[in-house]
């Protein structure tokens, strides 16, 4: 029995997040033809590590996720309609409106970590994030007194930034550029890079020299820790130290997941084109580890079962609803607060 406070409450949330992920995957390949035709990807395979840390972020932090972050995000308080919403382009979008790419969400809620627009390119989320960990850092030591509400220097406990990667976005050049940066100024960081072992269409050995966790140890200053990724325990005791000690000690760590891809890479680069290693790759999978997990700490079979089949049946339902919501109307596009305000030809100034 692990040592984690409300350590049973803890596995019954983190084990409905992960069946509710992994029978959005299920229900995405179910019906392709519907979702298919915008592509997206799906944390399969990633759901353990992706649960442990969502669930213990705060609504003062900020997250970079990556597109293959959808399990994250449950585990942070959106629903699977939410990211249906997404996937589907609908005008209810928490996001966007329906346009930005699926899983790349930006959001502002209250209640909910937040989440800055970031560019669709692999890997381009890494320096933003790492420069709004910086202006964290500015708040605190150089401007403290300003009465801005954004990551204010008096909360408690103090906001952190997380970046979310994919273990071959690793190989970038800008990744190397905030590495740098944030060991230098020693900036309340958080990255978590999810090795699966492949790029688009191309494995490990075809791609690097070594894993993210041997490459950030080459970074002075900043600290790197490599995990089981499909193991929850080890997954949620490692990063509660993990933002513990950024939260308190204000300097970087990097968190060096290995987990199996167990989707296809995104709905159009399918595993069965390329992949020779989906049996060996299932063998790691996080879902019967969890389920036994569960059995170890007496849950029982029938609770189980119930949480599994609750799960899918409201994903089932979460997809038509989705369906039938209502689509983008192109002329909100100019009607949105977001839309700039004419110009005076007189004095060239913004009219009211």
């Amino acid at each position: 029995m692990s040592k984690i406070k409300n350590y049973k409450e803890i596995l019954k949330n983190g084990f409905t997040k992960l069946c509710t992920a992994k029978a959005m995957t299920e229900v995405f390949e179910a019906n392709f033809k519907v979702v298919s035709k915008y592509v997206h990807a799906t944390s399969r395979g990633h759901e353990a590590i992706q649960i442990a840390l969502g669930m213990q972020l705060l609504p003062q932090d900020y997250v970079f996720p990556y597109y293959r972050d959808d399990a994250m995000l449950l585990a942070m308080g959106m629903t699977p309609y939410d990211l249906m919403l997404q996937v589907l382009a609908k005008k209810e979008d928490p996001f966007s409106g329906g346009r930005t790419y699926y899983s790349h969400p930006s959001l502002k809620d209250d209640d909910k970590p937040k989440i800055p627009h970031q560019s669709s390119a692999t890997g381009m989320q890494t320096i933003p994030a790492t420069g709004l960990a910086m202006g964290m850092q500015y708040k605190e030591l150089v401007d403290s007194k300003s009465n801005s509400n954004t990551f204010n220097a008096s909360d408690e406990p103090r906001p952190i930034t997380v970046c979310s990667l994919g273990d071959a976005s690793v190989t970038e050049g800008e990744i190397a550029e905030a590495f740098q940066m944030a060991g230098l100024k020693q900036l309340p960081i958080l990255y978590l890079v999810q090795d699966n072992e492949w790029d688009i269409s191309a494995t490990a050995q075809e791609t690097r020299a070594q894993n993210a966790y041997e490459y950030a140890k080459g970074f002075k200053g900043l600290e790197a820790i490599s995990i089981d990724g499909t193991n929850f325990e080890e997954s949620y005791e490692t990063l509660q130290k993990v933002i513990h000690t950024i939260r308190t000690e204000r300097r970087p760590i990097l968190v060096h997941a290995k987990v199996p891809l167990l989707n296809h890479h995104t709905s159009g680069v399918r595993m069965e084109w390329y992949r020779d290693d989906l049996e060996q790759s299932r063998l790691r999978d996080p879902y019967p580890k969890m389920k036994q997990l569960l059995l170890e700490n007496d849950f029982s079979a029938n609770e189980i079962k119930i949480i599994e089949k609750t799960t899918l049946s409201s994903v089932q339902q979460d997809l038509i609803k989705a369906q039938n919501a209502k689509d983008p109307d192109p002329k909100d596009l100019f009607t949105h607060d977001f839309a700039p305000t004419p110009i005076t030809e007189e004095k060239g100034e913004r009219t009211p």
